[in-house]
């Protein structure tokens, strides 16, 4: 492929998907817990206190306002933010069958971990990132830096994309 071709799909790719009212960057769509009230529903839920961790498992399903996680696995670690203990969240790891729902957008993958004080998000193995039913990536492994926006895509074969021209 050309080298013009292949910057052109590159510029595509970061408009379609990471620039406002297009995508993760967008104002309305960007990939966060916030200070709303967390719903949080498992087959099973272990709180290890001294640890600061929480375990779920089976059909693990997380709400916060419009963000949605459902996984197999997932651990979530915690810190008391202040004497009335009230909790912080620092830390999401989901193993097995991950979805994350926002907005329009869909990410899938085999495992992710969402670091609230890095505000990064990491996703491995099967990674499909969709939006409008028309446009995605598939990657092996990416790194979702959400202060910057900054985005680095893995692979062992390829990462592909897929753009529909007004979608």
């Amino acid at each position: 492929m050309p080298i013009i071709l292949k910057k052109l799909l590159a510029l595509m790719i970061v408009i379609i998907l990471f620039t406002p009212n297009y995508g993760l960057a967008s104002q309305h769509s960007y990939l966060k817990l916030n200070d709303s009230p967390i719903s949080i529903e498992a087959s099973s839920l272990e709180i290890i206190h001294n640890d600061n961790k929480v375990i779920m498992e089976g059909k693990v399903r997380v709400l916060n306002e419009s963000l949605v996680i459902t996984t197999d696995y997932m651990e979530l670690y915690y810190n008391l933010a202040d004497s009335n203990n009230n909790i912080e969240i620092t830390r999401i790891y989901c193993d097995g069958n991950v979805l994350i729902e926002f907005d329009d957008q869909l990410i899938t993958s085999q495992v992710a971990e969402y670091d609230l004080k890095s505000n990064s998000l990491l996703l491995k193995k099967d990674v499909l990132i969709s939006k409008n039913e028309g446009n995605n990536i598939k990657a092996e492994e990416v790194l979702v830096d959400l202060n910057t926006m900054r985005i680095t895509m893995k692979s062992n074969e390829r990462v592909r994309a897929f753009i529909t021209p007004n979608n």
